[in-house]
Formats: C-alpha cells, sequence, structure tokens
C-alpha cells in the first residue's frame, strides 16, 4: 500500500470463503511519518452576562494532534492563573476541541483570548485565533425595520436596526403566515440584513423579523416591500412608451395655454405721432411757397380759385395754431374773389376754433359749394 491518506489509517478486515467453510482475519493500518496543516476553528466574539459563565470553545486540526493552548491578553491561561477559568479538552485521530469555561463574568474579564495549536512532527506548524471577550448586564432584545419600494431585476438590501444584549439572534420571515427566509437561490440572510437578488413582483408583500437573546421576551417588527419603478427602463418598455405619451401630451397642453394667454393680452393701437412745433412751421412754410403742400393734394375742381388760399380756407388750424398758441406771425392770406361769399357760415365758425400744442390737427370739414369764375 502507498500514497495512504490519513482517513485510510484504522482497522481492515479480510473475509475468505466456499462451500465448505468460511475465514476471516483482521489487520490495523497505521499511517507514518505524516504531518497536516494544522487549522482552527471559533468564534470572534465571546459575550459574557455579568455574573454569568461562558463557555468558549476552539477546534484544532493538524496530524500528528496540535497541542492546544489559551491565552488571555498573552498570558497563558494554566491552572495558577484564576480558579475560574478551567480547560477541558477531546481529541480525536486528528481533531482536537478545546473549550475554555469562565466562571461568574466580570468586568475585569474583558478583553482578548487567543486559541494557538502548536504541531511540532517535522516542521512547527501554529495557527490562533483572536477572540474578543466582552462582559455586560443583559439587555432585552429590540428591534426596527422600515418599509421599502424595491425596482424589478435590481438588488435589494433590507437591514433591521437591531439592539440588545447580548447580541440578539434575527429570523426573518415573509407573510402572514411565517415563512421562514434562509440563505438560498436569491435570497441571502446574514443576520439584521436580507439581500435580494433580481428582485421580482413576488417579492413585494409582508416581511417580519424576530430579534432574540434570552433576555426577557422576543423581539418583532414588520414592513412591506412593494415594487416600484425602475426609470432607467421608461423608454424600453410598453409602460415607457405610454408614460412618454402622457409626457408629450403634458407639453402640449402647456403651449396651447401659454398661445391663448399671449392672444388675451391688450395691445394698443398704434396711432399716428403728433407733429412736432417744428415739423408744424415747415409745413405751414412750405404751404405759403408751394402750390402744392408737401403732404396734402390740392382740391379737384376749383378752376381759376388760388389754391394756397382755398387750402389755408379749409385748414385754418395751421394758422390759429401759429397765432393763437405760440404767438408767431399771423400768416397774411392773399385776396379771395366772389367763392369767398359762397362759403358757408358753418365754415367760419371752424375758424374760431382754439388748439394746443398737444391738439391733433385735423382739416376741419367743410361743405361743398359750386364755386363762380371770377370775370
Amino acid at each position: 500500500m502507498s500514497g495512504l491518506e490519513m482517513t485510510e489509517a484504522g482497522m481492515y478486515q479480510c473475509f475468505c470463503y466456499n462451500t465448505l467453510e468460511i475465514t476471516q482475519s483482521y489487520m490495523s493500518v497505521t499511517v507514518k511519518n505524516m504531518t497536516l496543516p494544522v487549522t482552527i476553528e471559533g468564534p470572534d466574539i465571546a459575550e459574557a452576562v455579568y455574573s454569568q459563565n461562558i463557555w468558549v470553545t476552539c477546534i484544532a486540526l493538524g496530524y500528528p494532534l496540535p497541542v492546544v493552548t489559551w491565552y488571555k491578553d498573552s498570558a497563558e491561561i494554566s491552572a495558577s492563573y484564576d480558579d475560574r477559568y478551567t480547560v477541558t479538552q477531546q481529541a480525536t485521530t486528528n481533531k482536537v476541541t478545546s473549550v475554555l469555561r469562565v466562571i461568574a463574568a466580570r468586568e475585569s474579564d474583558v478583553g482578548t483570548l487567543i486559541c494557538r495549536a502548536v504541531n511540532q512532527k517535522v516542521d512547527t506548524y501554529t495557527a490562533q485565533l483572536d477572540i474578543d471577550f466582552v462582559v455586560g448586564h443583559e439587555i432585552a432584545p429590540s428591534i426596527t425595520l422600515s418599509d421599502i419600494s424595491i425596482q424589478l431585476n435590481s438588488e435589494i438590501t433590507v437591514e433591521a436596526v437591531v439592539y440588545g444584549y447580548p447580541t440578539p439572534n434575527v429570523t426573518w420571515f415573509k407573510g402572514e403566515d411565517r415563512v421562514p427566509i434562509r440563505t438560498g437561490g436569491r435570497y441571502t440572510v446574514q443576520s439584521a440584513m436580507l439581500i435580494i437578488d433580481e428582485a421580482q413582483s413576488s417579492d413585494q408583500g409582508l416581511y417580519i423579523v424576530m430579534a432574540s437573546n434570552g433576555v426577557g421576551e422576543d423581539a418583532f417588527a414588520n414592513a412591506t416591500i412593494s415594487i416600484g419603478v425602475n426609470t432607467t427602463l421608461l423608454v424600453g418598455s410598453a409602460g415607457g412608451i405610454c408614460g412618454l405619451f402622457l409626457v408629450l401630451s403634458i407639453l402640449i397642453l402647456l403651449y396651447i395655454l401659454f398661445r391663448q394667454k399671449q392672444k388675451k393680452e391688450y395691445v394698443p393701437p398704434l396711432t399716428a405721432p403728433t407733429p412736432s412745433e417744428q415739423e408744424i412751421e415747415k409745413r405751414i412754410r412750405m404751404s405759403r411757397n408751394s402750390a402744392s403742400p408737401v403732404g396734402f393734394n390740392p382740391k379737384p375742381g376749383l378752376g381759376e380759385i388760388p389754391k394756397q388760399s382755398v387750402y389755408l380756407r379749409e385748414n385754418p388750424a395751421l394758422t390759429e395754431v401759429n397765432t393763437k398758441s405760440r404767438n408767431l406771425p399771423p400768416i397774411i392770406r392773399g385776396p379771395l374773389d366772389s367763392a369767398k361769399d359762397s362759403i358757408s357760415s358753418d365754415e367760419s365758425d371752424s375758424d374760431s376754433t382754439s388748439y394746443n400744442s398737444n391738439t391733433k390737427i385735423v382739416p376741419a370739414r367743410v361743405k361743398k359749394s359750386k364755386v363762380a369764375p371770377s370775370n
């Protein structure tokens, strides 16, 4: 036999038989000159309740069997260390289970426990485990959990806030039937934390969490997980297209309302600007020197009547503004012929109308009458 492993050591039995008789023999196999690395297992923290006992277990693996030694803050725990500390061990072929017991824990026991395993068969193999040793007074557990909204196909982390001493154990349930949730599939349970991979619509509903530490009554909390909208998939899904259509409809409605508001706004009508005093004076001078003043057309069908005199006669404001409003020298009118007598009295009344500098100049209406030509 060659290439034996440690697990192949032990008692072997051989049977031989024929139609006449049966015979058997036994053989013990021991694997020698073989070593296995030392490994150690145990907790990272040991929580002791004030004035109560606590047991801390450390497991060392190796071959030949390693020697396990306990330390408290670098001081070896031996029979002379403290009578409240005791160590017991159990050994098998390649495993040593060592248990440290502390009676009536005190605040002075707080520190670091060290479990060290050594094997010196050929080379030195050492493994060490550091354990935080804490002592506190009992505190009943309490736990809180908040509602959350999850998105489809995303990873969701639900975390409960747990308080108590010793640290409470946390258990998760789903639904009013309290179906236990354990690590597996898309669910991962890490004490007070629940992780859901690729969340589906079936994941929504009621979730219950329980905290217990043996002190007082167990604590419960519940929360509802609902499905939210994944905005990153808004445009790429049928629901996203509907949402986009709704947004466009709202924008169009706002544009229509804005245009209607613009139409209702009052826009003052455009009016011709009031001519300035200089413009009025310029037009008066041009009317005296030109048979057809700029900007005005002479009356048609007047024959030989002087056009300038008729124009000024029909626009008495041009003379009155100069003589009354601004005290300018009056314009001397030319002699009028028989047409002067044919002008109605209504026309003469309009000559006495006074204008100020801010009054629009509108030619007075004159009753039309035929004028006989002069001889």
